[in-house]
C-alpha cells in the first residue's frame, strides 16, 4: 500500500482529532444551558432568564476560569453584574451564581467540583451574604481548595461592609450566625466562622457608599486577567533552587520605580535557567503593569514563514486581550499597530530566546515609543544580539553556571527527593555535578532519570555521561532518552515534533489512534523524567534543549532525504514533500 510519509498521515489524523475535539466543545457551548444575566422586563424589573446554577444539567465541567460567589438581591444589579459583563468581554470563561434560585442538595456534588476546577474565586461579601448558606458552603469549599492546591486564588469583594465584621461576625452577619445557631449544628457553623475568618484577612477590593462600583469592578477584573496570565507561566517553586538572588538582580537592574522603559537582557547557555528566570520575575511584577505579555521560542517563530507577523498578531492579542484581531499583512502594519494599540499601556514584555535573527525595531518598533515605566526581559544564548537591541539600550545580566552547592541541593531534589545524598551516594552525586558542569536541566533531567535506582545503576550511568561528558547539551541529555520503552520514545518525539503548545487530550486521542498502549504512564513517565511538563492549561510544555534534541534524532534518521524521516515538522520541508510527490511504501 502506497502512503503518504507517516508525519503526513500523523498531522491528518491530528487535525482530524483537533476538529472532533472543537466541534464536541461547540455542541456542548450550544447545547448545555449558560450562565445568562438578567434581562430587564418592560416593566422595568429583572425577569431572570439565568438558567439553574443547581441543576446538573447547567452546572460547569472544567470550562469556568473563575467562580462568583454572592447574595444576588445584594450585589447583582449594581456590582456584579458589571463584573461578568467586563469578564465576558475579555474572553474569561466565569460561572456566575444564581442565589435567587430554587436549591437542592443533590446538587452540591457538582457546584463544589465546579469551585474545585475554577482557578479564581471572587467573594462577593456584602450585607446580607452570611444569611445564605449556599454562600457560606462555596465560601468554605474556595478556602478548601486554596489549601490543597495553592495556585487557587481567593480575591475577596468587602461591598458596604467592614472587612472586621466579616471576619469576626459582627456587625450584620453576627444576627446572621445567630439564626445559623438554631438551625445547623456546631461543627457547620464553625467551618463558616472559620472560612469567613480567613477571606477576611485576604487583601481584596471595599467598596463603600461614596466609591464608583463600575471603577472597582474594572480594577477587579484587570487583577482577575493578571492572575489568569500569571498562571500560564506558573513555576513550582518548590523545585527551584538558587533562583531568589536571579530575581533579585534582575527586579534591579529593571529599576521598577523610575520612569522610561528599560530593557533588561538575560544571557548564558542554553539550558542554564534564562527562561525560569524571566517567568519567576514576570510572576512576581506582572501585577504592577497595565497589560503583560510573555512571547516564547521567538528564535523558533522566526524561522517559520511569516513568523515575524505572527509574534507581532501574538503581542497584540495578548496586550489588547482578544483572540482575534483580523489579519496583518505584513510587519510594517503590525508594528503600526503595535504604535497604536499597545504602546498606550505601561506594560511588560518578555521576549524569551531570541537569535541574530531578531531585530527589536524591526518587530516592535522604536522602544521609545512604548509608554513611560515600560519594561523588557529579552533572553538569549548569544550575548552579541544583546548588545544591538534598542539602539545599545539593553541592560546585561549573565546567567552564569549553578555552583557546585546549588547545583548539588538541585540535582539531589530530583535524584532522591531531599537536599542532601544519603550515606553511600555522596561521591557519585559529586562526580555527576562534576560532568554536568551547573546546567540546571542537565541536572535535573539525570537526577529524575537515576530516582530509585540502585548503586549498580548510577555506576553505570556514570560511565555512560563519562564518555559525552565532552559533546553538546543535547548529547548529553540523550542518556535519558536511551533508556525509553519504544512506544514512550515514539511520544516523545512526536511531542518535540508537532505537540509542544497543545492540550494533552488532543494528542492522546491520536496516540489511541495508533493503538498505543498505557498512554497515561508512558506521559507520566516523560513528566517524572523532566522530559516534558504539563503546564496550568493543561497543555504540553518541553525545554527548548529537550525538543531540539528530538529533532534531531529524528533528523538523523535521513539527513539527505527528509521525506524518508519518521516526521516532518517543517513546513517548507513539507510543502516540498507535497508538491514533488514525494512517497514511501511502507
Amino acid at each position: 500500500i502506497v502512503l503518504l510519509l507517516q508525519p503526513i498521515v500523523l498531522l491528518y489524523k491530528l487535525l482530524f482529532g483537533r476538529n472532533i475535539f472543537n466541534a464536541d466543545a461547540k455542541d456542548h457551548q450550544n447545547s448545555a444551558p449558560n450562565n445568562k444575566l438578567p434581562q430587564q422586563s418592560n416593566d422595568g424589573t429583572s425577569a431572570s432568564t439565568v438558567e439553574n446554577p443547581r441543576s446538573a444539567s447547567s452546572l460547569p465541567t472544567g470550562e469556568h476560569e473563575v467562580f462568583l460567589s454572592f447574595r444576588g438581591p445584594d450585589t447583582r444589579q449594581v456590582f456584579t453584574n458589571t463584573l461578568f459583563i467586563l469578564l465576558r468581554r475579555l474572553s474569561i470563561r466565569t460561572f456566575m451564581d444564581d442565589e435567587k434560585l430554587e436549591k437542592g442538595d443533590e446538587i452540591w456534588p457538582s457546584l463544589a467540583t465546579a469551585i474545585r476546577q475554577s482557578k479564581i474565586h471572587v467573594a462577593i461579601l456584602s450585607e446580607n451574604y452570611a444569611y445564605s448558606k449556599w454562600c457560606l458552603r462555596e465560601l468554605v469549599k474556595f478556602v478548601e481548595c486554596r489549601k490543597q492546591d495553592k495556585r487557587h486564588i481567593i480575591l475577596p469583594i468587602f461591598y458596604m461592609v467592614d472587612p472586621g465584621d466579616v471576619r469576626h461576625q459582627t456587625g450584620p452577619y453576627q444576627s446572621a450566625f445567630q439564626q445559623h445557631e438554631k438551625k445547623f449544628d456546631s461543627k457547620t457553623v464553625q467551618d463558616w466562622r472559620d472560612a469567613l475568618n480567613e477571606v477576611g484577612t485576604i487583601k481584596g477590593w471595599t467598596v463603600g457608599s461614596k466609591d464608583k462600583p463600575g471603577e472597582i469592578a474594572d480594577r477587579v477584573c484587570n487583577e482577575i486577567w493578571l492572575h489568569i496570565r500569571q498562571n500560564d507561566k506558573f513555576l513550582d517553586r518548590d523545585r527551584l533552587v538558587g533562583i531568589d538572588d536571579h530575581i533579585r538582580a534582575v527586579t534591579d537592574e529593571l529599576s521598577l520605580d523610575s520612569e522610561g522603559v528599560t530593557m533588561v537582557g538575560l544571557h548564558g547557555l542554553g539550558g542554564i535557567g534564562k527562561t525560569t528566570i524571566a517567568r519567576a520575575v514576570y510572576n512576581q511584577i506582572s501585577t504592577s503593569f497595565d497589560r503583560c505579555s510573555f512571547l516564547e521560542n521567538i528564535r523558533e517563530m522566526q524561522e517559520q514563514k511569516n513568523g515575524t507577523i505572527d509574534l507581532q498578531h501574538k503581542l497584540i492579542s495578548n496586550i489588547m486581550r482578544k483572540d482575534s484581531l483580523g489579519s496583518i499583512d505584513n510587519d510594517v502594519e503590525g508594528k503600526n499597530l503595535i504604535k497604536d494599540r499597545v504602546s498606550m499601556f505601561k506594560v511588560l514584555i518578555i521576549l524569551d530566546d531570541v537569535d541574530e535573527k531578531f531585530k527589536f525595531e524591526d518587530v516592535l518598533g522604536n522602544p521609545g515609543q512604548f509608554a513611560s515605566g515600560t519594561r523588557f526581559i529579552i533572553t538569549s544564548r548569544n550575548e552579541k544580539v544583546l548588545r544591538t537591541v534598542g539602539e545599545n539600550q539593553c541592560k546585561l545580566y549573565e546567567v552564569g553556571q549553578m555552583s557546585p552547592r546549588i547545583s548539588l541541593e538541585l540535582f539531589c531534589k530530583h535524584a532522591f527527593k531531599k537536599t542532601r545524598p544519603p550515606p553511600g551516594y555522596e561521591t557519585l552525586s559529586q562526580d555527576i555535578i562534576s560532568i554536568a558542569g551547573g546546567l540546571p536541566l542537565f541536572l535535573e533531567v539525570v537526577g529524575s532519570l537515576l530516582y530509585g535506582e540502585e548503586k549498580p545503576i548510577w555506576e553505570e550511568k556514570l560511565v555512560q555521561l563519562r564518555k559525552v561528558s565532552l559533546k553538546g547539551v543535547a548529547e548529553r541529555l540523550k542518556i535519558s532518552y536511551d533508556v525509553l520503552e519504544a512506544e514512550t520514545q515514539q511520544i516523545f518525539l512526536d511531542i518535540a515534533c508537532f505537540c509542544i503548545g497543545m492540550e494533552k487530550e488532543i494528542a492522546i486521542y491520536m496516540w489511541s489512534d495508533l493503538k498505543y498502549l498505557s498512554l497515561l504512564s508512558r506521559i507520566n513517565s516523560l513528566i517524572q523524567r523532566s522530559m516534558i511538563k504539563i503546564g496550568y492549561d493543561n497543555k504540553f510544555q518541553m525545554h527548548d534543549q529537550m525538543r531540539d534534541m528530538g529533532r534531531e534524532i529524528v533528523r538523523e534518521e535521513n539527513i539527505e532525504q527528509p521525506w524518508k524521516r519518521s516526521r516532518i515538522w517543517d513546513p517548507e520541508e513539507a510543502l516540498d514533500l507535497l508538491q514533488n510527490k514525494r512517497v514511501c511504501i511502507f
